[in-house]
């Protein structure tokens, strides 16, 4: 959408001075706050036009305008100047960073905390494979006398375990056995041919030690199916009850968090950038913002980090911060994982 300079100076001005106030705009602050503006009068005309190619809003009769989400899409896309992250920002940052200690799993969730932490919104982190994860190790750590820690740990990092209670004591001979099977049938394998019929195939061909063992192998493949090839988390609760405007509206954004594909498929559609609640598909999300960067680390992850807001934010800071963490994170994840390998 192509608008004379007279319409991006009013526009760019109305969306500056709403989200600093909060308040409707007029034409006499206008007049004030457009360098070398023209009359009130063309100013209104203006804005009136502004409003038919649907910017603009006027909330009531005689109120002054205030942005639409089509208003600020604009404005973000078109109008805003380029900002670059602070120093002070930036050292922040860089100092959190250095202190991630995660899996490569994790990590996008402990780093949308900190973005949750700096920004005062809540943030939603989204992990995504591309290449199907294969078991790497599988150990089984005494506990007491008939429980063990049984630990799961896939070629890119990802960690269950689950402790599992037995009916008689695990004694040497047989976890010697259990590891042999592990060995040979279960690790180097793809989460996704382990079903459960290779299960019960497993167990079958155990001959005398399949009663003893098959609450172990069960309990491999339970805690297998627990990894999953997309997560999504959101950090900062608290804070996602203070921007959605209502309990309803907080549980149904939470809802379509934990859902997790429609919450991916709206990141992939859209990209990166900033998400205006109208054009999100959802109603719920109408008042608000979503400013979202995608990351890559390399052949083996991707995926989004996102801050909900509501649409009156500091666009110019926010949008070069989330930008940085995203570049900086797919790096951070590629080193953890380069960990995890050695």
């Amino acid at each position: 959408m192509e608008l004379t300079p007279r319409k991006q100076a009013v526009l760019k001005a109305i969306v500056k001075a709403y989200i600093e106030t909060g308040e409707p705009v007029g034409s006499k602050i206008l007049t004030e706050l457009i360098e070398n503006a023209p009359s009130s009068a063309t100013l209104r005309n203006e804005m009136s036009e502004l409003c038919e190619l649907g910017l603009l809003e006027q909330p009531h009769t005689s109120a002054g305008r205030i942005p639409t989400s089509s208003g600020f899409k604009l404005y973000v896309s078109k109008l805003m100047p380029t900002g670059e992250i602070s120093d002070e920002d930036k050292a922040f940052i860089d100092a959190a960073f250095e202190k991630i200690t995660e899996t490569p799993e994790k990590i996008p969730s402990a780093v949308g905390k900190i973005l949750s932490d700096m920004t005062g919104f809540p943030v939603i982190s989204c992990l995504m494979t591309n290449n199907a994860a294969v078991v790497k190790r599988v150990e089984c750590l005494r506990v007491s006398r008939n429980s063990v820690m049984l630990l799961v740990i896939t070629n890119d990092g990802r960690t269950r375990n689950r402790i599992v209670r037995l009916s008689q004591n695990l004694g040497e001979e047989l976890l010697d056995r259990f590891y042999e099977i592990v060995d040979q049938k279960i690790k180097r394998k793809q989460i996704s041919e382990l079903t459960k019929g290779y299960m019960q195939s497993i167990i079958a061909m155990s001959g005398l030690d399949a009663f003893s063992l098959m609450p172990l192998i069960t309990a491999v493949f339970e805690t297998v199916s627990e990894i999953e090839n997309v997560s999504v988390d959101l950090s900062g609760l608290s804070k996602l009850y203070d921007i959605s405007g209502n309990e309803e509206n907080a549980r149904q954004i939470l809802s379509l968090i934990e859902s997790r594909d429609p919450i991916i498929s709206m990141f992939e559609r859209v990209g990166d950038g900033v998400i205006f609640g109208s054009e999100s598909g959802y109603s719920f999300l109408g008042d608000g913002s979503i400013i979202a960067a995608s990351f890559n680390s390399f052949d083996k992850y991707r995926g989004y980090i996102a801050v909900l807001a509501p649409k009156r934010i500091s666009y110019e800071r926010i949008i070069p911060n989330i930008e940085y963490i995203a570049k900086n994170l797919g790096a951070l994840i590629y080193e953890a994982q380069k960990d995890m390998e050695d």
